[in-house]
């Protein structure tokens, strides 16, 4: 018994040995405690950084990873690098990475992620077709929420860019069905509207389906949050009416309290904008067009109510060294806004300033790169934007190889290297670009260039003399083109498509600038501009149109109005209702503004951009053919922009402006 208790403490100690080695073994020494931490795997490195916004380095790092791997993880891991080098912004990693891929060999589970990275690599170069083609056919109704989604995000994005807003809404109303957070919800339904609000009221009138729908319903609550920028005090009442018609849609009552506060706040800015200074100039070889200018802006001011009209002052900005002292001048007479100046030498003074304590509205452009001064934006009719538009439409159309007939001289020269910029920067091939001698009459010299019909002559004489005989023979122009790019005006556009034609380039594609057009119905002269598309404003060519300030008003309005002035009243309209509009516009550069002149945006440096209608000549008449994309990242190579207009000694005059009696002129 007494044995029994001695060794009783000995047995216990041996089963709690015993016990803490079953439960671990052997407890590490604290100075082995760092040696039994693993570090964290390279996945879980780039998981932290895509966490923390760092996507190019995470990308690295998942490369790194995939290097290591074998099929099918690699594939895997490295799909979800393109992935980060996306939102790194970095494409031609991208493009790298994609090229990679063992693509028949890929297993069917990846392939869905991989044609989508390529449509996005596609929309990004602006192959908009094919990305389209890519991601053919959708996904089906039981695919993965995920890749539905990005379908018709994809999807939408490739109609936008190619300026089909309409198809561009119907995927993202498509979208919106998909979706199930309310933020995300609410900024697509935003997206969604904002692209509709591009359309011209007649486009979303005749376009609107039968029954109307979901889609018509978008459509119609576009035209109510356009109509309400002039009285926005009527949008709660229009809004009312509109729950009434679609008791079932699905905007969300965010978007709409959202369309109320936006009316309120835009009256408040038009409120607060009461006395406007306008800065033109009176005499020079400007004269006459600063009065086309004003007289819209003043046809725009008169179709405020009387008790909403800001007062207007004038003052003389025919002499640029004086720009400054008529602004401080404005400014301390009460001025809230500023239109002007005009001329490029004043502008140029302008950039050199360190700011304006109130908005100014110049009306011209410049590609200066730095940063602009405080509270000056940029307006004006760019030929240089122009080029862009046509450079764009014929990429999005498939052409790769272009040919460039522009007139010689500055205005010329400007175009065509816009032209060329653009293209090239889009992939395009420039084959051949030649210029003509506005002054004369026969272009024959340069178009036989151009087509290389030259050559094909040369060719023959070779020919004819070793064979020495007299060959029936019709000269070949080159196969090589797609497509030719024409800037001219209205009477040598009417000369040179026919000795195109003649010279054996009738069936070549032509693209132009709205030159070509005079800007009013001309049949008879026009007829053999057939075929032709061009870039236009859409106040000349929305033939619907029932705005208060369509065209025939302005006629009323203003009787002596000359129709080769007509862009230059457009110009004057729009930069009166862009004053309230620019807080708003810098705010969101996704926002744009239903302008006479085009559609209306601001980019990151303050300059008013113009997204603008496409036409073509039919029968001798400008017809509406649609609507040009809106040009994200416009290229900064255009100059200081000379009016294009060529006064003439009788239009160098004095002109004396008109100021009605309600207007204070100093």
């Amino acid at each position: 018994m007494q044995a029994n208790n001695l060794y009783r403490p000995i047995l216990a100690l041996f089963a709690l040995l015993l016990l803490l080695q079953g439960c671990g073994g052997t407890p590490p020494r604290p100075d082995d405690t760092e040696a039994v931490k693993q570090p964290p795997s390279l996945q879980a490195q780039a998981a932290s950084l895509i966490e923390q916004g760092e996507h190019a380095a995470a990308a690295r790092l998942l490369e790194q990873l995939a290097a290591s791997l074998s099929s099918p993880e690699q594939e895997q891991i490295r799909l979800d690098a393109a992935e980060s080098w996306v939102k790194a912004g970095d494409w031609q990693a991208v493009k790298q990475i994609l090229s990679q891929l063992p693509t028949p060999q890929l297993p069917a589970t990846l392939i869905p992620q991989t044609q989508m990275l390529k449509a996005e690599l596609a929309l990004h170069q602006g192959m908009i077709d094919h990305a389209i083609d890519l991601m053919q056919p959708p996904p089906s109704a039981d695919a993965p929420l995920p890749l539905q989604r990005r379908y018709h995000r994809n999807m939408a994005e490739a109609f936008r860019l190619s300026g089909n807003r309409l198809e561009s809404a119907r995927e993202l109303s498509e979208l919106d069905q998909l979706l199930f957070d309310e933020e995300a919800r609410l900024a697509n339904q935003r997206q969604l509207l904002q692209g509709l609000m591009v359309m011209t009221d007649t486009a979303l009138t005749l376009l609107q389906p039968s029954p109307p729908g979901t889609l018509g319903g978008w459509m119609e609550l576009a035209r109510i949050a356009k109509a309400n920028i002039d009285d926005p005090t009527l949008i709660s009442t229009r809004l009312e009416a509109w729950q009434e018609d679609f008791p079932n849609h699905p905007a969300l009552p965010q978007l709409l309290t959202g369309q109320r506060a936006e009316s309120a706040e835009q009256l408040l800015q038009f409120d607060a904008v009461d006395h406007i200074a306008i800065l033109l100039p009176r005499s020079g070889i400007y004269a006459k067009v600063a009065q086309a200018v004003q007289d819209g802006l003043l046809a725009a001011w008169y179709q405020q109510p009387a008790s909403r009209r800001p007062q207007l002052r004038f003052y003389d900005s025919s002499d640029p060294d004086t720009i400054l002292d008529s602004i401080d001048q404005a400014v301390s007479q009460g001025a809230k806004a500023i239109v002007g100046p005009l001329n490029k030498q004043a502008l140029t003074l302008l950039l050199k300033s360190d700011g304006f304590p109130i908005p100014l509205l110049a009306l011209n452009h410049t590609s200066d790169g730095g940063t602009p001064p405080a509270n000056l934006y940029q307006f004006g009719l760019s030929p240089e934007g122009e080029a862009q538009l046509v450079a764009e439409r014929a990429w999005l159309e498939g052409h790769t190889s272009a040919l460039s007939l522009t007139p010689s001289g500055d205005w010329g020269e400007r175009i065509a290297e816009s032209f060329r910029t653009r293209w090239l920067t889009l992939g395009g091939v420039l084959v051949e670009q030649q210029q003509y001698q506005a002054k004369e009459n026969d272009f024959s010299a340069p178009i036989r260039s151009l087509l290389n019909l030259d050559e094909s002559n040369e060719r023959r004489r070779v020919l004819q003399q070793t064979i020495h005989r007299t060959l029936e023979y019709e000269p070949r122009r080159r196969q090589d083109a797609d497509f030719i790019f024409l800037a001219a005006r209205p009477q040598k556009a009417r000369q040179l498509r026919p000795q195109l034609q003649f010279h054996h380039a009738g069936q070549l594609p032509v693209y132009a600038t709205s030159h070509i057009y005079s800007g009013a119905a001309e049949p008879e002269k026009d007829k053999d501009l057939g075929h032709i598309l061009f870039v236009e404003i859409p106040w000349l060519l929305d033939q619907e149109d029932q705005s208060p300030l369509s065209r025939n008003q302005l006629k009323r309005l203003i009787p002596s109005i000359e129709q080769r002035y007509a862009r230059l009243y457009a110009l004057g309209i729009d930069a009166y209702n862009l004053l309230p509009q620019l807080p708003a516009l810098a705010a969101d550069t996704n926002r744009s503004l239903d302008g006479k002149t085009g559609t209306l945006y601001l980019d990151h440096k303050n300059r008013i951009h113009r997204q603008l209608a496409w036409a073509e000549m039919r029968n001798g008449r400008a017809r509406l053919t649609g609507y040009a994309p809106r040009i994200e990242a416009p290229l900064g190579n255009e100059q200081l922009i000379e009016l294009e207009l060529e006064p003439s000694a009788a239009e160098q005059q004095p002109v004396t402006p008109f100021t009605p009696e309600a207007v204070v002129s100093p």
